[in-house]
């Protein structure tokens, strides 16, 4: 059972990249074996595989962050610090990932910092 929970956390490219490795080793064993029509269609599924691959890693690489202006961050910084200050951290996480579009990783991880600024002063 931990095989296949841990196959279903693998990217999607990652698994498209298993897939194509194997079939252009069915390929190349194919044509080395004399076999060229069936070698030549395995290989080039493999390499289709690979472009696919290429295709979701680079869609899995792309940040849903948004542009903000500095003065819309300074901004938001100021409401950061009076929700910390209200005991309200989940709702100030909230806000900036609303306001940035940053995952709730990397939203917790700002409002901790701040909080951690806010204890050092």
């Amino acid at each position: 059972m931990k095989l296949g929970k841990a196959i279903m956390k693998l990217k999607t490219w990652v698994l498209y990249l298993i897939a194509a490795a194997g079939y252009l080793f069915l390929g190349i064993m194919n044509l080395t074996d004399k076999k060229y029509f069936p070698g030549a269609t395995i290989t080039f599924i493999g390499g289709v595989f690979i472009v696919v691959s290429i295709i979701h890693y680079k869609k899995d690489k792309k940040s849903n962050q948004i542009e903000v202006p500095d003065t819309v961050l300074k901004n938001m910084d100021i409401e950061l610090r009076d929700l910390i200050a209200e005991g309200k951290k989940k709702e100030a996480i909230y806000q900036y990932r609303i306001v940035t579009g940053l995952s709730i990783k990397e939203a917790e991880e700002y409002v901790d910092l701040i909080i951690e600024e806010n204890s050092n002063k």
